[in-house]
């Protein structure tokens, strides 16, 4: 049933797609069809280690509900593999995120070893594979009515037998266990400068306000320790805080003493567009914060400045701006101590808010 089933898989990418993706990379048909492959194995393999789950059960059949049948054909002929922000390419490799973590880059070198592939395109190669997943368990909620539970159950009968046919570079870079019952979510706030070198990763975790679930996204850094973000007051200096629902806080990079977003924040800002998007019942509040150098009105200015930037680009990425409200909340309520370089950092950040209707 295994081989079957990764046939299936390989299947739902037609030929001519196939051909045009190995143009569009530069790479071998039969390289790319071998990673395309084991990288749908992967990903299903992955998710199987996440069965146990039911709030990612949930999550993935709704995801893979809204997914059209043709998104991976129509995303390479509309050019969206040379756009690593792209609807297609971000989706593929929130879900790689969630499910691999830190691992991601190694089992990718592992499938490029095994295919012939270098890392330059596996990371498409890869976010492509997670959506013919998509696309699979799509169609199965579609012509078979999967839910949750029964997906979860489909995992856990033939997740083994998938890994099992997988090379064993490729198994033994899968390391977390069938049926893993806990997900790691590590929420840091949004800072304006870099301090250290970051990684990241998206968790998939339900919102429990949100109707369907929603994602989490978080980045860690790698030597500055992050403190919990503290409860903050109900009233900010601009507008009031919600005192229901989840903190997203990202990652976003500014210009020093500016409300510019630099672009390779983008990205950052692409994978919550694209969940708002799948979740129009879901309300975001932007909030910006500043550190404390400069007075109290200038922080004040500039951290509404920061988030009206951030709404502006949501909206720029289509999602409808009456779900959006910005607000500016200054030097107030940090997460980091302002006595250390580090720690005013860590508070020159965007905190978004996100509750259901």
């Amino acid at each position: 049933m295994a081989d079957a089933l990764l046939t299936q898989l390989s299947s739902i990418i037609k030929p001519s797609t196939m051909t045009e993706i190995a143009t569009q990379l530069g790479v071998p048909e039969a390289a790319a069809t071998r990673g395309l492959a084991l990288s749908g194995g992967s990903a299903f393999a992955g998710l199987a280690n996440k069965s146990g789950i039911p709030d990612m059960m949930r999550q993935v059949v709704d995801i893979a509900a809204r997914t059209p049948a043709d998104a991976i054909a129509s995303g390479v002929s509309s050019g969206q593999l040379r756009d690593p922000t792209s609807s297609l390419l971000s989706t593929g490799g929130s879900l790689l995120s969630s499910l691999f973590g830190g691992n991601t880059t190694g089992i990718a070198g592992a499938i490029g070893r095994e295919a012939g592939l270098g890392s330059g395109v596996m990371a498409t190669i890869m976010s492509l594979g997670a959506n013919a997943l998509l696309s699979f368990i799509g169609k199965r909620v579609r012509d078979e009515n999967m839910t949750a539970s029964s997906l979860a159950g489909f995992l856990d009968r033939e997740g083994p037998g998938v890994r099992a046919m997988l090379p064993p570079a490729v198994s033994d870079a899968i390391t977390t266990p069938v049926g893993a019952r806990t997900v790691d979510v590590d929420v840091n706030p949004v800072v304006a400068q870099t301090v250290q070198k970051e990684r990241s990763w998206v968790p998939w975790a339900v919102i429990p306000a949100i109707a369907a679930a929603a994602l989490w996204f978080g980045v860690r850094q790698r030597s500055v320790p992050v403190p919990e973000v503290p409860t903050v007051e109900t009233t900010g200096t601009t507008g009031t805080v919600p005192t229901t629902g989840v903190n997203v806080d990202r990652r976003l990079l500014f210009d020093t003493g500016s409300s510019t977003l630099q672009p390779r924040s983008r990205a950052q800002l692409q994978s919550i567009a694209v969940i708002l998007k799948a979740h129009p019942g879901a309300q975001a509040t932007i909030a910006g914060y500043t550190d404390n150098v400069g007075s109290a009105a200038s922080n004040l200015t500039l951290s509404k400045q920061r988030a009206d930037t951030v709404r502006n680009e949501l909206i720029g990425m289509g999602v409808d701006g009456s779900r959006l409200t910005a607000e500016g909340y200054g030097d107030t309520n940090p997460v980091g101590s302002n006595s250390t370089e580090a720690g005013r950092a860590m508070n020159r950040r965007i905190s978004i808010r996100v509750t259901g209707q």
